[in-house]
């Protein structure tokens, strides 16, 4: 007689991998066959995690298509099944897997709609902490300012792009036909983030995409506007540099910020800002 434990685990090799071992513990109805018995599982736990990624790529899902998404769909599932109890992270690989799988790597901006998708569900449920304000940085000392290091946003995500993956998913998202999909003439930066219970994304110039790769690094204030200098010109760099940290400041893409001390320094007293609380949002463009 077949254990309860050994049944369980030819229920889930029958679902999972398609094995037929479980049907020597299934008999035949008076109407049906238990290979079409069976099945009933099966396809119900198929349908059940395509309705799962159907829900998490909406986009990719309206771009390709009732059939193209399902073929997407029973790719990935046949290549990751379920692992995880929360079914939150099942399309986690989907990015990964649509960028690396023929036919899927012809089209680019397949798998860059869904890393879109994904940045923004991950924003949407990313940890809390309260954004560094204007106020947290009158309180810093001139002197202090060549010295400030800044700390992103918990939900902030950089993405580089490169086709027009950006555009197709805000045109689908308004519910117009979006543009054909085109190669970039050169790698598009985004940042996506959560502001104000809303995730958000929005483009990035390469001068602002620079400079804020090398902030979250630890790259102090001054050195950034050294870098600025060298990357569009010495003049108006430390202007260039306070308006892209004005705009994440009021965009609430970073969380803090402290004053490095030199070298040879005492690092008590340098000043801090910055804490941390929660949020609920869906994601939205913008």
């Amino acid at each position: 007689m077949t254990g309860l434990k050994q049944l369980q685990e030819r229920f889930q090799a029958g679902i999972l991998a398609g094995e037929d071992t479980i049907l020597d513990d299934v008999k035949d109805s008076a109407r049906e066959r238990r290979s079409v018995l069976f099945g009933v599982y099966r396809n119900a736990y198929v349908a059940r995690l395509a309705e799962i990624l159907g829900n998490d790529y909406s986009q990719v899902h309206a771009y390709l298509g009732d059939e193209g998404f399902a073929k997407l769909v029973r790719a990935y599932i046949a290549a990751h099944p379920s692992d995880r109890r929360n079914a939150r992270w099942f399309g986690r690989h989907l990015p990964a897997f649509a960028k690396e799988t023929a036919p899927f790597t012809n089209h680019p901006e397949i798998a860059e709609l869904a890393a879109l998708e994904k940045a923004l569900d991950d924003a949407f449920d990313g940890p809390d902490a309260t954004p560094l304000t204007i106020g947290d940085l009158a309180a810093i000392a001139p002197e202090d300012w060549p010295r400030l290091t800044f700390q992103p946003h918990p939900t902030a995500i950089r993405l580089t792009f490169t086709t027009n993956a950006a555009e197709i998913w805000s045109a689908l998202k308004e519910g117009v036909s979006p543009p054909a999909s085109a190669r970039q003439p050169e790698p598009q930066a985004l940042i996506v983030w959560r502001q104000d219970d809303m995730a958000r994304f929005r483009p990035l110039a390469a001068e602002e995409a620079m400079m804020w790769d090398e902030a979250v690094h630890g790259v102090c204030f001054g050195v950034l506007c050294e870098m600025l200098a060298t990357f569009a010109g010495e003049e108006d760099a430390g202007l260039r540099a306070a308006t892209y940290l004005k705009t994440w400041i009021d965009s609430g893409m970073l969380r803090g910020c402290e004053s490095q001390q030199p070298l040879g320094e005492a690092q008590s007293g340098a000043p801090s800002f910055g804490a941390g609380n929660r949020a609920s949002v869906r994601p939205v463009s913008q």
